[in-house]
């Protein structure tokens, strides 16, 4: 399959318990879908009254050494296992985050580790995946959420 017709795959780690499903995940993607890795992070803001103290480079270096190391294991991961993929570290609100970035690079799939439903997630509110699927849900997104079955 030619790079430009590669599926784009959101895989978001955010807590290191994650991580090697996380990389399992994604070499899956790759070596049954030949899906194009987009491994991403997404970083909390710090409150304004501790934010102002620093300047924006700071800050921006602060996130994007944060991310790298949550995402660390997994990189090491897909790295041993030859799997291509990119990096991306941003700030916001996790689940709006990971959701404006699928739109934007058109992803395909986000592979999230489903949490158990309950009322919480039918509203939108617990698990990060649960948010996501709440926040797709409500803009008619058409994208995969969860593992990979292969």
């Amino acid at each position: 399959m030619e790079p430009a017709e590669m599926p784009n795959v959101a895989v978001p780690v955010q807590d290191e318990r994650e991580a090697d499903w996380a990389a399992e995940q994604a070499i899956k993607l790759y070596r049954f879908n030949q899906a194009r890795i987009h491994l991403l992070n997404v970083q909390h803001l710090l409150p304004r009254h501790v934010s102002r103290f620093f300047s924006g480079a700071d800050l921006a270096d602060f996130h994007r050494e944060n991310g790298l190391l949550m995402l660390e294991p997994v990189i090491r991961k897909l790295e041993a296992a030859e799997v291509p993929h990119k990096v991306h570290v941003l700030t916001g609100h996790e689940a709006e985050t990971i959701v404006r970035f699928a739109e934007e690079y058109a992803c395909t799939r986000i592979v999230m580790e489903s949490r158990p439903e309950g009322l919480l997630s039918v509203i939108g509110l617990g698990a990060i995946s649960s948010q996501v699927s709440h926040l797709m849900r409500t803009r008619n997104m058409s994208i995969a959420l969860g593992a990979v079955q292969v």
